[in-house]
């Protein structure tokens, strides 16, 4: 199969056919996973399709097996592990529809994805969840034959879990420095914040459990937000959706402290942005774009009675008109 015909798969297929080419060749790979390939493989012709597009892959790059390539899996941030995945992950830039495993580092799922100040970004994942990350974030994707992990390094990120196309179903984890969430089929938010991250669930359930205390806990219905750290969770409690309203590139306020506005937006503007602590209590209502910070700046001097004083386009400070 030839390049131009593989883009016309789905990512999600083309990614399970990767994870089978590493599962088949596992150390204890028996007759059960043959089997379920099997079925997997006969369920639908583009699954056929997408496994010899995956053992061309493996052929095309480096003539990998699917053995070393699994004991590379095993190694989790080894090359030989990366160049596996870099290998199989198949990813559609999005918009365009065309296969870019080589050309797109963060197309592994191994690789480690970012954000600089400012940038948001939305991927399809191999299982096809999508995955929404905040300004100056950081991810590590870890999907293979057991799980389907994140590993949120830095920042803020939202995911919208898809069933997996495999069986038995892998669990979808986001791992953080203070403990893991476990998403119950779900969509919902995790924001690191030094020693301690909050998790919003907006539809199903997720389950937290801190690093230090994994029998502590807690399970966050929706509608709801509770806030963990290595040793505890909080109880749930509700949160307002408008939260998570920087996924679709707003912030927004009601009766919100100007200095907290302030803070919010400084986040998505590179060098210095701050609040004169004699307007800091002023209160304001609104939608502010996190992609425009000069003209959420200029929307809020027209509501309040305040400037925005530019020393340099890195250095503002709104101050008393």
């Amino acid at each position: 199969m030839n390049r131009r015909a593989a883009a016309g798969l789905p990512d999600a297929v083309l990614q399970a056919a990767s994870v089978w080419f590493v599962r088949l060749g596992a150390e204890d790979a028996g007759a059960d996973d043959r089997r379920q390939w099997q079925e997997w493989l006969r369920s639908d012709p583009l699954h056929q399709q997408a496994w010899e597009r995956v053992e061309a892959l493996g052929r095309e790059f480096g003539h990998i097996e699917p053995r070393a390539g699994l004991t590379a899996l095993d190694r989790p941030r080894s090359a030989g592990r990366r160049k596996l995945l870099k290998t199989l992950s198949l990813a559609f830039v999005a918009g365009g529809g065309a296969l870019a495993a080589q050309e797109l580092p963060w197309a592994a799922w191994g690789a480690d994805v970012r954000t600089a100040t400012g940038e948001r970004r939305r991927l399809e994942l191999a299982d096809g969840s999508i995955l929404t990350m905040n300004t100056d974030s950081a991810v590590d994707l870890a999907f293979d034959g057991a799980k389907r992990e994140l590993i949120l390094r830095r920042g803020e990120i939202h995911i919208e879990t898809r069933p997996d196309p495999l069986r038995p179903a892998r669990p979808f984890l986001v791992s953080t420095p203070v403990g893991r969430a476990t998403a119950l089929g779900t969509r919902f938010n995790v924001n690191l914040m030094g020693d301690h991250a909050q998790v919003a669930v907006e539809q199903g359930a997720v389950r937290l459990e801190p690093r230090l205390a994994t029998h502590a806990s807690v399970v966050v219905p929706a509608g709801m937000a509770a806030t963990f750290d290595a040793g505890s969770a909080t109880a749930p409690t509700a949160f307002p959706p408008q939260q998570q309203g920087w996924v679709d590139g707003m912030l927004y306020a009601n009766g919100m402290r100007l200095d907290a506005l302030v803070a919010a937006l400084a986040r998505y503007r590179p060098g210095r942005l701050a609040c004169d602590p004699a307007v800091g209590s002023l209160r304001i209502s609104g939608a502010y774009p996190v992609d425009d910070t000069d003209r959420a700046l200029a929307a809020i001097e027209r509501v309040l009675p305040v400037r925005a004083d530019r020393l340099t386009r890195y250095w503002v400070t709104v101050k008393a008109r």
